[in-house]
């Protein structure tokens, strides 16, 4: 992880330090992610996914706003020691205050998206994540820019549990932390419209560190006899290493989770073996080629530049949710945080660049329609380790017809900041 690291620092501040007439003209981006360390499995690609972004653009002159003045895109990396709140918001004071960044993407992790929520609408620095996390009326700067996490796990789920009646019995593995704790809510949210056939054999948080004894971990997951395991908490890495044990254990059923870097998966368990069986819903997968020909290309840059085994979804997930931002950019007067939120809100739609249509929603959860309702794509392995699309979730039918099931066991978990 540390040469990915390093690569990645490299090549995000070449690309801010170069080639730009002038500062007025330059768009500062922020992404505060984990840059080193084991979590570096996930903000390492997700800051390579917004360097290609920028780059896109900038390879043609930058970005244009509504008046055709076009942009050059800075973009520049900033550590969170793995989503902890205190070091989110060192690296959003370091952003905003001396940095003078636009706009920031970060974690959905609740707590971190809470801490930075101040700050950020202070300075009116546009915060988006890849998905909602921690929204509330009181901070317009802080939105989710696509459906995303963690309302992918309770949309995942329940897309299983409908198209697979077979499924009786559910374990929900998860982390012992912030991110972890809104995942065990969201995904017994979406089993709840399923409770008189469905039983959840499974629920108990993990101390992040058990996961040094992977096999231990694993064990009371098979004695639980579930049909499907939901997980959220697992770096790439750990998440191969549990496939390998509950397959060594014996288990046949289904995995599900946001997402899965299948080629660290495969180096374990054979593709064969697992084909049918994992599935994933993290915005969009650009290495599936027929849901978007923009991302598909995206990906192809993606590979061509770090590798086949450098490939991660968790990329395309960043690419994604800077599409959004990009909209906001192109129907504003200038690229400001204040204006592109002011074009982004300015109807309650978004004419969204990868998905379309969609709408703003969230209300019933956050106080605000600060979240925009994408469609969620559902993949599902194949027999080589690639991925296919499973079904495409209507995420805003879905959501007024499971509503009232949900929001009660999300406010228990502690995930609808409206009720505080």
């Amino acid at each position: 992880m540390n040469l990915m690291t390093n690569v990645i620092v490299a090549g995000v501040f070449a690309c801010g330090l170069t080639g730009y007439a002038t500062a007025q003209e330059t768009i500062n981006v922020g992404v505060v992610q984990p840059q080193a360390g084991e979590c570096a499995q996930w903000g390492v690609p997700i800051t390579r996914g917004v360097q290609i972004w920028a780059e896109e653009f900038n390879a043609n002159g930058g970005i244009a706003d509504s008046t055709g003045k076009k942009h050059q895109i800075k973009v520049t990396a900033y550590d969170n020691n793995c989503y902890t709140a205190g070091d989110e918001l060192t690296a959003f004071r370091r952003a905003i205050l001396d940095d003078k960044v636009n706009f920031i993407l970060q974690t959905f992790t609740p707590a971190s998206r809470q801490a930075v929520a101040q700050i950020a609408t202070e300075n009116k620095v546009l915060t988006t994540s890849y998905g909602a996390g921690y929204l509330n009326a009181k901070y317009p700067f802080l939105i989710g820019s696509v459906t995303g996490s963690p309302a992918s796990y309770m949309l995942l789920v329940s897309h299983l549990l409908e198209t697979r009646p077979d499924i009786k019995k559910v374990a929900i593995v998860t982390a012992d932390h912030s991110f972890g704790q809104a995942a065990l809510a969201y995904y017994k949210a979406g089993i709840t419209p399923y409770a008189k056939r469905v039983e959840i054999v499974y629920s108990q948080p993990y101390d992040p560190a058990a996961t040094s004894d992977m096999l231990g971990l694993a064990t009371p997951i098979f004695a639980s006899s579930p049909d499907l395991i939901v997980e959220l908490g697992f770096t790439p890495g750990q998440q191969a290493l549990f496939i390998e044990a509950m397959e060594q254990l014996g288990y046949k059923g289904l995995y599900g989770s946001e997402g899965w870097t299948m080629g660290l998966v495969t180096e374990r368990v054979p593709a064969a073996q697992l084909a049918g069986r994992v599935f994933s819903a993290y915005v969009v997968d650009a290495s599936e080629p027929s849901f978007s020909p923009r991302v598909s290309n995206f990906y192809k840059s993606y590979v061509e530049r770090y590798g086949q085994k450098e490939w991660s979804v968790l990329a395309s997930v960043a690419y994604a949710a800077m599409t959004t931002v990009e909209a906001g950019i192109q129907k504003a007067s200038a690229p400001t945080g204040d204006a592109v939120r002011q074009a982004l809100f300015a109807t309650d739609t978004v004419d969204q660049p990868l998905f379309g249509k969609s709408r703003w929603g969230g209300a019933e959860m956050y106080g605000a329609n600060n979240w925009l309702l994408t469609p969620l794509p559902v993949y599902v392995t194949d027999d080589k380790g690639g991925v296919k699309v499973d079904a495409v979730v209507d995420v805003a039918k879905w959501w007024n017809a499971n509503k009232d099931a949900a929001l009660p066991v999300l406010a228990q978990g502690g995930q609808v900041p409206a009720n505080k």
